[in-house]
Order: C-alpha cells, then structure tokens, then sequence
C-alpha cells in the first residue's frame, strides 16, 4: 500500500477529491520545498526585465502616462502572471520626498487603455527553460487612465501600490530598494503594471522587476 500523488500544474475546482500534488522529483508539496520559486523555475515559468543601468526617468501618476518601465500581460498571453519582486535602485545623487509605486490597470481591450508607441525591453528567463509570454517595455504610453483616487468622465481610477518613500527633505543615501510581492499582485491576461511615483518625477533610477507565469 502506498500513496500517489500527481506530478504538475492541477486546477482543481472546490470540493473535488483529487491526489495531492507532486512535485518533479515525486515527493508531495505541503509547504516549503526548495526555495518559494524553485518549482516555478524548473518549469521555465520565472523571468526578470529591467531598464538600462543608467536608469530612467520615473514619471508622476497622470491621467496620460508615458511609462518608462511597465510589464504588460497581453490579452492572448493564456497564463496569470504572479509578481515576485520589484528592484529601484536610484541613480542620482539627491532624492527628494517621494513614493515609488506601481500603477495597476486591468481589462485593457475593452477599457479602451492598450499602451501605444511601445518599445521592448529584454525578458530573460531566471529558471530552466521557458519563453515569457508577459513583456516588459522601456516606453509606453498609457490611455484611458486615472490618477488614483480622482474621478474622471472618461477613465476608470486605477490601484496605485506602493512599494516605498524617502521621507527627507533631500536624501544623499542612494541605495537600492527591494519590494517582494508575495502572492498580492497577480496580472490576469489583459492587464499591466507601471511604475510611477507620487510626487516628483525621479532623476535616474534602474528599475527590475521578476515575475513567475502560470497557464490559465
């Protein structure tokens, strides 16, 4: 007597028995294994993007927004993309008083908002294997949005999630900024995020931002 367990990817609807679920190896997952995206990399299912290492310029949250840096799940993409982590590492000496962010838009088709004018940055796979279905853009511009929180006649108000503030006046100490996502940010197909900050446009900051993709 023994037990099994099914090896891969199962979307199991509620209240159906089914075998637990395996990983590649053939043990049962039922928590920790590996590190958190281990699984996910083995199946070619993690990537990463970033801009230049000179950085660019972020922009304020606007109701027309020309991103300097946003990962776009298309609409014929077939996975949810998971958002793992986001790097801004600022590039300039001084940084005013600020907050760094990410700008959620969904349904994109039919809100009338796919970004135009785009230009492609390079996504590289982190696990064995796998093409990202996900891209991620050095420029594009956003339509149909709204600043959070301010109601306009023609735009739907959008998330705005913040990631992190310098609180001084100026500060001097630029260092690199890591946010990790854990599960909160999940871009179904149609959908996309951009960075943007709250105050004042950035100087320079490199941004990268890694994410794992799962068939819908």
């Amino acid at each position: 007597m023994y037990n099994e367990v099914v090896v891969g990817v199962q979307n199991v609807a509620d209240s159906t028995t089914t075998k637990a679920r395996g990983f590649k190896e053939g043990g049962a997952i039922i928590g920790g294994l590996h590190g958190k995206y281990f699984e996910a990399g083995m199946r070619g299912q993690t990537f990463i993007t970033s801009t230049v290492i000179a950085g660019v310029v972020i922009p304020v949250a606007a109701a027309t927004l020309n991103s300097k840096f946003t990962l776009w799940n298309p609409a014929s993409s077939g996975v949810n993309v998971e958002l793992i982590s986001c790097t801004i590492g600022n590039d300039s000496a001084t940084v005013v008083v600020n907050c760094h962010g990410l700008l959620i838009q969904r349904n994109l088709t039919a809100g009338a908002g796919i970004p135009t004018t785009t230009t492609a940055t390079a996504n590289i796979r982190l696990g064995v294997g796998g093409v990202a279905k996900a891209s991620g853009y050095s420029q594009a511009t956003l339509t149909n949005v709204a600043i959070p929180g301010v109601t306009a006649a023609t735009a739907v108000p959008i998330a705005f999630y913040p990631m992190f503030s310098t609180g001084a006046t100026t500060w001097t100490g630029a260092t690199d900024t890591t946010h990790l996502f854990d599960g909160k940010i999940v871009l179904e197909s149609d959908s996309l995020v951009a960075a943007c900050t709250t105050v004042a446009a950035t100087t320079a900051s490199f941004i990268s931002i890694m994410w794992a993709e799962y068939p819908i």
